[in-house]
């Protein structure tokens, strides 16, 4: 049994199991048996029905195959057609060899006859052409377009009627001749002459020898002048003479733009120095101002023009490295003015000379104008910043703070540096309490100022102020350091001379009768009080408190820690008295002169305590008293030193 009959039969079987099965499914119930008829007759027309559909199929492949066949003999037929034609072709081609040369000498004869015949039939109008391009070419080198045109549109007359480039292209084909110069494109022609006359006047506003350092400025400003000009002209009269289809005034501003862009490319190229950059960048962010470009009369559309070069004249990149260069260095030159501003003032400290006052009494160095001076030429409306861009602005501005933060650190250094010199050797500075107030001024000038001028600059721009505002308030509280460290180096002087005074207290000179120690705290403290007063009202307020303060404890600790032995009881009544004499002296002045605060003028009430146990006359009491009063003084020293703020019981 070969396989295709083990195929048939594997069919079969599946075949007769499929059979099996459906018949299964239609006589599941007794009650299926009494439609056995109607199944029958249903499989049976399937059955022809499927039979029908296989001799339609098998029909429709031997019609199809037919027409094939009878296809491929037509082709056979067709192809030994052309087989035999080929050959007829081949032999009608020998015949023809040789032809080529023997008709040469004709054809070169009849090229010659078509080109002489076409000179003589329009000779007339070609001696007229090269005198009307000549004056053509001359009104335009002159900048007299309109006359210029008009010739040349005369000549596109000429054209059109006789030397029209379709009608010689289509000669050309049939006689094999061109006039030379043919097309004459005389619209590109046109454009190009323009384009270079414009990109000629661009690059010739440049051309001098003039060293000025605003040189660039002037330039660039002739180049602004003559571009409006000449697209004013363009905008207004130049629709007039030209085709509309030659989009005369955006053809202008496309030249104008892409000779300005080439212009600025070339100045990049060739180097520019720190003042041309600023030139150069403010320029380019003017380009698109209503002074430039946005002119309102010109209305001018960039997203309708083709351009060359990008619409911001340079690309992005080349930009924002400009603008990085200029930031770089106007920052340096910052650093470099601030420290060269504040090596100049610390030798103004020096001086045997007392600094100024402003018109509030203050005293002043030129620190704060000499600080505030670059920084108000760059930032403000108006001023080099808003020129430059937003771009510029915004890290400048940024840069700007952190070189401040910089600079009071710096600041803040040569000022405990001065105060440690005067430590060594104050004899060295003769006016060194008065340039220190100066510098508390100092400090809260620059701050204020600089806060001033920075709210000023940021009020427009939220953004970059809340990105700022903390830092600027961060300056703000070093500089008010720098004002609290001048403010405790005056203390420290003032408390410095009022030690030497209280060296005298509970000694026996102190008890003599010509002694002046309260006069010396007087008198000290109303030369301190002449000099003090040249400070700002909020700072020689909290310094004559702290004076007040600090004299207070430390009178109070040489009465508690210096022994003085007196040789009868008129001697301690005589130094309860002293003390009585200086307490009054004290309190009166801070009171009267210095307006100390209340609790520290209550406080001096401690020395009167104090006073009581010398001028008791009671033997008996006196060591109860003297018990009695070391504690109450006690107590009291504590709470002055604790409403101070300070313990100098250690010192």
């Amino acid at each position: 049994m070969n396989g295709q009959s083990v195929r048939l039969a594997e069919l079969e079987l599946k075949a007769r199991a499929d059979a099996v099965k459906r018949v299964a499914e239609l006589f599941q119930k007794p009650e299926h048996l009494e439609k056995i008829d109607v199944i029958r007759a249903r499989f049976v027309n399937q059955k022809t029905a499927t039979e029908a559909q296989l001799k339609v199929a098998l029909y429709s492949q031997l019609d199809g195959s037919k027409v094939g066949l009878d296809k491929l003999d037509s082709a056979l037929g067709e192809s030994q057609t052309c087989k035999s034609r080929l050959y007829e072709l081949a032999a009608a081609l020998d015949n023809l060899e040789g032809l080529p040369n023997r008709l040469r000498e004709l054809k070169n004869i009849s090229k010659k006859y078509s080109q002489l015949a076409a000179a003589m039939e329009n000779m007339s109008y070609l001696v007229k052409v090269p005198e009307a391009m000549e004056q053509a070419r001359t009104y335009i080198e002159q900048e007299n377009l309109l006359d210029g045109h008009k010739i040349i549109q005369e000549l596109e007359g000429i054209r059109d009627e006789l030397m029209a480039d379709a009608i010689w292209e289509k000669r050309s084909e049939k006689n094999q001749f061109k006039p030379e110069g043919r097309p004459k494109c005389w619209k590109k022609l046109l454009f190009s002459s323009i384009a270079q006359s414009i990109r000629d006047k661009v690059f010739g506003s440049a051309l001098d020898s003039d060293t000025d350092k605003n040189k660039l400025v002037r330039h660039n400003e002739a180049i602004r002048q003559h571009t409006l000009a000449d697209l004013k002209i363009a905008k207004n009269i130049c629709p007039t003479y030209f085709p509309p289809d030659y989009g005369i005034f955006d053809r202008f501003v496309e030249m104008y733009h892409n000779a300005i862009a080439a212009h600025v490319e070339a100045l990049v190229v060739e180097g520019l120095t720190d003042a041309q950059i600023v030139q150069l960048l403010g320029w380019i962010n003017a380009y698109h101002t209503e002074e430039f470009m946005k002119e309102p009369a010109l209305d001018i559309d960039f997203s309708r023009l083709t351009l060359q070069y990008p619409i911001n004249l340079l690309p992005e990149q080349q930009l924002d490295s400009l603008r990085q260069q200029y930031i770089a260095k106007t920052v340096e030159r910052l650093c470099t003015w601030l420290t060269n501003s504040l090596t100049k003032d610390l030798t103004d400290w020096r001086r045997q000379v007392a600094p100024e006052l402003d018109g509030s009494s203050y005293y002043f160095t030129g620190l704060p104008v000499l600080v505030m001076t670059p920084l108000n030429e760059m930032i403000g409306k108006g001023n080099l910043l808003n020129f430059l861009g937003s771009s510029v602005r915004e890290s400048f501005l940024i840069r700007c703070v952190d070189q401040m933060k910089f600079f009071v650190g710096e600041y803040d250094n040569k000022l405990k540096q001065y105060h440690t010199a005067y430590l060594q050797d104050r004899s060295q500075f003769r006016f060194y309490i008065e340039y220190i107030l100066a510098n508390a001024n100092n400090a809260m000038v620059i701050a204020e100022s600089f806060m001033s001028v920075m709210m000023q600059e940021l009020a427009e721009d939220t953004q970059l102020k809340g990105r700022l505002q903390s830092q600027i308030n961060q300056l703000k509280s070093q500089f008010g350091i720098v004002t609290e460290h001048c403010r405790l180096s005056a203390e420290e002087t003032v408390m410095m001379d009022m030690h030497s005074v209280l060296k005298n207290v509970m000694t026996p000179q102190w008890l003599l009768p010509d002694d002046i120690t309260a006069s010396c705290f007087s008198g000290t403290l109303a030369d301190y009080d002449e000099t003090l007063r040249h400070v700002r009202p909020n700072v020689y307020q909290q310094l004559v408190d702290r004076i007040a303060e600090r004299l207070l404890i430390e009178y109070i600790k040489v009465l508690l820690t210096r022994r003085c032995i007196f040789r009868s009881d008129v001697e301690r009544r005589h130094a309860g008295e002293k003390i009585l004499h200086d307490m009054q002296a004290l309190k009166g002045y801070f009171e009267e002169k210095m307006n100390v605060k209340a609790e520290v003028i209550t406080a001096y009430n401690a020395l009167a305590a104090i006073a009581q146990f010398f001028l008791t006359t009671d033997t008996s009491m006196l060591t109860l008293d003297i018990a009695v009063s070391l504690c109450y003084v006690t107590c009291k020293l504590f709470f002055v030193q604790l409403d101070c703020r300070a313990v100098y019981f250690g010192l």
